[in-house]
């Protein structure tokens, strides 16, 4: 038996080694292929859209999540400007993607202002960054973002890609992506680490991943370093807002720590597989035209229904629900309701939704609630 013994080992055309030895016996290989468990982000196909596959966003309208669970977006300081969103079946050929999320510009921005910003984010807990295997304290330890981006935009556009962070002394970091035509192409920007950061580890708020479609001056700064100045894009990012005609789309979004900075092939996951990790944040508990859950008459106006979560939420939700006259039965008494007052005695895995003054029945009797107009819905949120 022979032994090879060599420090790396790399392709004829390649400038770095794809397998690089050291003496201790151990390897550090920049691998590619699809390995399980390294896509830290959430959704990144685009596949669970529970809130709705279409709406119109602006200034104080539609704002955060709001359509695809996990991705939210977001007018900063009064920006003008509008745009629709919604779920696409425009892919990447042969990606093994279903959907993508497209942004339709319908009100221009033309930075008049200089603290325009309009941003495209997901967001993640601090316990999942200092949990993730990215040594963020470490500047040889990498963030690794890759996308698939698409515009029909033409000529060659700058898109910064910003990190936010929220623990302690809050730190910008901003990298740019250029996109050179108005295909599908995957892009890939590299994070390091920096000795200055800090993440808690507990469910709160830890850091903001942003892709600004417009960054207005005020907002500039220097590419690719770490900094306490807040930054959205640099003097040559794109302004995707400037026409009507302008369309984005996003897909394949994967967030992982690597040792190289080089993005492993996406990790596709199965839509029940995303959709329990979405309900994490966000819960439909009873939509337009389906029964919802069990209630019982604690008096003879007064309803309240228990209902255990199948995935415990972030966090003790809030009810989100739309309500009008008569948007809710209690079969099999058919008592008519408006929606509900709030939620009591509520934790993270079971919510008990209550209406008071708002039914007339008998105490004690128990029925299951509809939602019978058009508009009917209730949910939970614990989104960051």
């Amino acid at each position: 038996m022979s032994t090879l013994k060599v420090d790396g080992i790399r392709s004829n055309s390649a400038t770095s080694d794809a397998i690089t030895l050291a003496s201790d016996g151990t390897c550090t290989a920049q691998v590619t292929n699809n390995l399980s468990n390294r896509r830290m982000n959430i959704n990144g196909g685009m596949q669970v859209w529970q809130r709705g596959t279409y709406i119109s966003v602006s200034d104080g309208s539609n704002e955060e999540v709001q359509a695809c669970d996990r991705y939210g977006f977001k007018f900063g300081n009064s920006a003008a400007g509008a745009a629709t969103i919604s779920q696409s079946g425009d892919v990447p050929t042969n990606s093994g993607f279903a959907n993508s999320f497209k942004i339709g510009v319908t009100t221009v921005n033309n930075n008049s202002a200089a603290n325009t910003q309009i941003n495209f984010f997901h967001r993640f807990e601090a316990q999942d960054i200092v949990n993730s295997g990215w040594k963020y304290n470490d500047s040889n330890s990498f963030l690794t973002i890759s996308f698939y981006f698409k515009s029909n935009k033409s000529g060659t556009n700058k898109l910064p890609v910003r990190l936010e962070t929220q623990d302690g002394t809050k730190y910008w970091y901003v990298s740019e992506i250029t996109q050179s035509n108005t295909n599908w192409n995957r892009y890939t920007v590299k994070i390091p680490g920096n000795s200055n950061l800090t993440f808690n580890n507990d469910n709160g708020y830890g850091l903001d991943v942003s892709w600004f479609l417009t960054a207005g001056s005020t907002y500039h700064g220097t590419a690719d370093t770490w900094g306490t100045t807040q930054i959205h894009g640099t003097s040559n990012s794109t302004n995707y807002f400037d026409s009507t005609a302008n369309d984005m789309w996003f897909t394949g979004i994967q967030i992982e720590a690597t040792t190289t900075g080089t993005a492993s092939d996406f990790e596709h996951r199965s839509f029940a597989q995303e959709l329990a990790l979405c309900q994490r944040y966000y819960q439909s508990i009873l939509k337009t035209g389906t029964f919802g859950f069990m209630v019982t008459y604690r008096s003879g106006t007064r309803i309240e229904g228990a209902i255990r979560l199948p995935v415990p939420m972030r966090a003790t939700p809030s009810l989100v629900q739309t309500t009008g006259s008569t948007y809710y039965t209690v079969y099999p008494s058919t008592d008519n309701f408006n929606g509900f007052t709030g939620i009591t005695g509520s934790s993270n895995d079971v919510v008990t939704p209550y209406a008071d003054a708002e039914v007339n029945g008998t105490a004690g009797y128990a029925g299951n609630v509809y939602g019978g107009n058009a508009s009917s819905s209730v949910a939970l949120n614990a989104e960051l």
